[in-house]
């Protein structure tokens, strides 16, 4: 879920169990985990709503027809990856500092461009034609041009397969995990960004005001984690947790006063005026809120975990 992205459509908490339209040839969301379909409504965003599984799962209702989503399109802004990369980098090299180092979904490459200094030998697989390319001129990183389930890198060749914040927009998350499972060499770990939005209070929802729907299907809980994984022929190794109740007081306040680069004004250069300067300081904000301040900060509510997990024996 972006961090700094304003909101465009506010998420509400329905009182009673409304029933969905029916919109034609729409198909009823259920739990991944638990095949529930008829999880109270703790959330409402450009027609489609968030429920709650008893498991820890929130997920979209209906689904999205597959016209809705472009899973090729990244949401986030930039800031999301340059700023906290080499915190990231610092997570993944306590359990593996070296070896044969797999992105997916790099985006424009800066984790790989951090793990390359770092001395990983990297590769990549993302669907984004223009963002493999760039991967390639700025990097001379091979990158697959693939979605993870149908990519075809050799089986049990990495030490290490990383990503950032897919969870909850893969359509089958167990078999994208799997994917990638399938990817580690002896000895190897996943390693991975997550956010835990599930499992809150209604008033949460409330106050995230904005959950992305329809690009996020699902939403986690900590022990939804562990279920996922276990599902996929994994285990959590370990876990560190950032706080995002700071983050999410800025965010509320960014959101109602900056817009999204797309919406602002644009100069006669094309470029975003004149509010690029302030959009720099509030993603400033954001990390130093999100993963600095947010390290120390009790995970109540919301919040985004570092996970490392490897195959069960």
């Amino acid at each position: 879920m972006s961090h700094a992205e304003p909101a465009k459509a506010r998420s509400r908490s329905p009182t009673s169990q409304e029933r969905l339209p029916a919109y034609p040839g729409s198909t009823p969301g259920r739990c991944l985990l638990c095949g529930s379909s008829n999880g109270p409504i703790v959330a409402y965003e450009a027609g489609y709503y968030g429920r709650a599984c008893s498991c820890g799962t929130v997920y979209i209702d209906p689904e999205p027809p597959p016209e809705a989503v472009d899973p090729r399109e990244d949401h986030h802004i930039e800031a999301y990856y340059v700023l906290p990369a080499h915190l990231r980098l610092k997570w993944v090299a306590q359990w593996k500092p070296a070896g044969r180092l797999l992105e997916v979904g790099c985006g424009p490459g800066h984790f790989l461009a951090a793990a390359m200094a770092h001395g990983y030998e990297v590769a990549a697989v993302e669907p984004n034609a223009r963002c493999a390319e760039e991967v390639f001129r700025r990097l001379r990183v091979q990158v697959e041009q693939a979605f993870i389930e149908e990519c075809s890198q050799p089986k049990a060749s990495y030490d290490v397969v990383f990503h950032v914040d897919l969870l909850s927009h893969f359509p089958d998350p167990i078999r994208a995990l799997k994917a990638m499972a399938s990817l580690l060499r002896p000895g190897g770990v996943l390693c991975f960004e997550v956010g835990i939005f599930a499992g809150l209070s209604p008033r949460w929802y409330r106050w995230i005001g904005r959950l992305g729907y329809p690009q996020h299907r699902w939403f986690y809980s900590e022990a939804a984690i562990h279920q996922l994984l276990d599902r996929a022929g994994l285990k959590v190794d370990a876990m560190k947790r950032f706080g995002l109740f700071p983050a999410t007081i800025l965010s509320t306040v960014g959101n109602r006063f900056l817009r999204s680069p797309e919406d602002k004004p644009r100069g006669r250069d094309g470029r975003p005026a004149p509010t690029r300067g302030l959009n720099k300081i509030y993603s400033r904000l954001q990390y130093l809120l999100r993963y600095r301040i947010g390290a120390f900060v009790p995970p109540v509510g919301p919040h985004a975990v570092f996970v490392t997990a490897s195959p069960k024996s």
